[in-house]
């Protein structure tokens, strides 16, 4: 009786053994395949912009790398040449999903990055999107400008230098593009409810050169036009060269902050912008991606806020523009 006891003691411990080594595995297991993924520890937070010829570029990835450095994460920053590149953009998207970071933070165009996205998200990668916000249930959380009211303050500010019944010209971005869409609908919205009316609607691609070419058609088309809102701060500049040269004194409002934008509103060249916060985007996104990493909870929409901006504090906005970018 006491040997058959014994022998189912030696039993049970032998058992124990065996689930605890297996445990122990499995925890190693686990251990590795996270350090692995992490490259040693650290958590990796890829950034991916749909462009990098512009200064908002720019400003968004110095906000992404201060907060690689200050976060101690293992970053990795790509970008489209330009933002109507965007099967370059689905490129790099699906480029890096083969390395599978643990956080995804992308400045999307439009709906076309989508299927690319769901696959990050079909992976258990969190995406964060920012600058634009898209139609898509699986992002983690927006963090952005809230791009309607931004065109609605643009069209506000605007029309307080106008008077009911004057014609407006807006020269928009990339069309479709999902920012560009709701500062016009924004902007649009104001004009119809304080009876300022939209003369014509042309896009420039966000471009300076292309915006030069589309005021100028804008001026033989429509010679009444008093005021001209552009969807960001290189069709601004490009509006007010176009306006410059015809010697005309019509009100511009463009939107971002750029340096050459408040350069020129400090002249008085361009009227006003409303300021944008790539900088803080960017460095919002990716403190976010490691509260996703770590299990901690990231609210569903983040807004990073706006500014106008115009000749009264223009220069001072203008000088810490360019401590951000290192000027």
């Amino acid at each position: 009786m006491i040997k058959k006891s014994f022998l189912s003691f030696g039993m049970l411990i032998a058992i124990l053994s065996i689930v605890g080594c297996g445990n122990q595995a499995s925890e190693d297991h686990a251990e590795s395949a996270n350090t692995k993924k992490n490259g040693g520890g650290k958590p990796q937070v890829a950034v991916v912009l749909k462009g990098s010829d512009q200064e908002y570029f720019k400003l968004a990835e110095a906000g992404a790398k201060q907060a690689f450095k200050d976060f101690d994460v293992e970053g990795k920053f790509l970008a489209a040449t330009k933002e109507t590149q965007e099967q370059e953009l689905i490129n790099l998207l699906e480029d890096l999903l083969t390395n599978s970071p643990d956080a995804l933070v992308v400045m999307p165009s439009t709906s076309a990055v989508i299927p690319t996205l769901s696959k990050y998200h079909e992976k258990d990668i969190p995406v964060l999107l920012i600058d634009t916000d898209l139609e898509w249930e699986n992002q983690l959380t927006y963090i952005g400008t809230d791009n309607f009211t931004a065109g609605q303050k643009a069209a506000e500010h605007l029309s307080s230098m106008l008077s009911e019944g004057d014609e407006v010209a807006i020269i928009e971005g990339v069309s479709g593009a999902a920012q560009n869409e709701a500062r016009i609908a924004g902007a649009k919205d104001y004009f119809k409810k304080h009876k300022i009316k939209v003369a014509s609607v042309q896009a420039a691609d966000f471009d300076r050169t292309k915006a030069v070419n589309t005021m100028e058609n804008m001026i033989t088309a429509h010679p009444k036009v008093k005021g001209v809102f552009a969807a960001n701060d290189e069709m601004a500049l490009g509006a007010s060269q176009a306006i410059q040269t015809n010697k005309l004194d019509i009100p511009i409002i463009g939107i971002d902050g750029t340096t050459d934008g408040l350069a020129s509103i400090a002249q008085g060249d361009v009227t006003a912008t409303i300021e944008q916060q790539p900088f803080n985007m960017t460095y919002l996104a990716v403190e976010n991606a490691l509260k996703a990493i770590k299990g901690d909870p990231v609210e569903k929409n983040i807004n990073s806020g706006i500014e106008l901006i115009t000749i009264e504090n223009a220069q001072d906005k203008l000088e810490k523009v360019k401590q951000l970018l290192g000027k």
